[in-house]
């Protein structure tokens, strides 16, 4: 069955709400993002995390890792990369997380030059979260990732079959890429879809992004792609940006996502 989560809180002290919104209002999971952040994150905070989640018997449906370009050409910056990468692979073991995400790499040249670099770091790293159960997947156009295609990824899992596809569509909107063939061509490789809604205005594609249902993301196609791969994981919904982001409205949304969401979950 198709589960809902959500993106999470990253402060501890607020887990505890996010996860009693979750039990009581349809999610089964949260997700946690960290950026710049990820250096700060201890192994303790990270078994506090989990703690809160068993307490409301919610999972921990993802666990991503942005912005570190573990494939870069200078030396330290892809030590201190590699540095957070491993050990957010111990993080997402210890949170028992059911799916471990981050970027690709970026290096100059093309899809072949970054997809060896790729093969430079990556292969031991995905079989040890593989011996842990623990499934790896690539957002697409975001956080120092070369995959920003359907190409790419194609070359990919031409030779890494068992890597996955983070994807969100209103984020290939926004950078004029067609998602609805992603999702018809494509979905068995994605391990976990984003809800995150947009509405375009006056060609600004963010010009708003409430909850699912309310702006230009065809949801309903979405899900007729999903159940003809019969597509079983997580979809995280996103609150996003300051109106619909934050405070009462963040509440607001996340009830209104899983509303609108639940129709097409059987």
């Amino acid at each position: 069955m198709i589960k809902l989560g959500f993106i999470a809180e990253n402060d501890i002290s607020k887990l505890a709400c996010d996860c009693r919104f979750a039990a009581e209002n349809g999610y089964s999971g949260l997700e946690f993002n960290f950026w710049g952040n990820a250096k700060d994150l201890t192994l303790d905070t990270v078994k506090g995390m989990k703690a809160i989640l068993d307490t409301y018997s919610i999972e921990c449906s993802s666990l991503g890792l942005w912005g570190w370009n573990h494939t870069s050409t200078d030396h330290d910056e892809r030590t201190a990369a590699l540095a957070q990468l491993d050990k957010f692979i111990d993080f997402a073991e210890a949170l028992d997380t059911k799916l471990f995400m981050t970027g690709g790499g970026q290096i100059e040249g093309g899809y072949d030059a970054n997809l060896a670099a790729f093969g430079q770091v990556f292969p031991g790293r995905i079989a040890k979260l593989e011996e842990a159960g623990i499934p790896l997947a690539m957002y697409a156009v975001h956080g120092a990732s070369f995959l920003d295609s359907m190409e790419a990824y194609e070359k990919l899992w031409a030779v890494y079959p068992t890597v996955g596809m983070k994807i969100d569509p209103a984020n290939l909107r926004g950078v004029g890429i067609e998602y609805l063939p992603f999702f018809r061509d494509h979905a068995k490789m994605m391990y976990e879809v984003h809800i995150k809604e947009a509405i375009e205005m006056d060609g600004n594609p963010w010009a708003s992004q409430p909850a699912a249902g309310m702006g230009d993301i065809a949801w309903g196609k979405i899900f007729a792609f999903l159940y003809e791969s019969d597509w079983e994981k997580y979809m995280v919904v996103e609150p996003h940006g300051q109106l619909w982001g934050v405070g009462e409205r963040r509440w607001k949304m996340l009830k209104l996502t899983q509303r609108h969401i639940s129709q097409f979950i059987i």
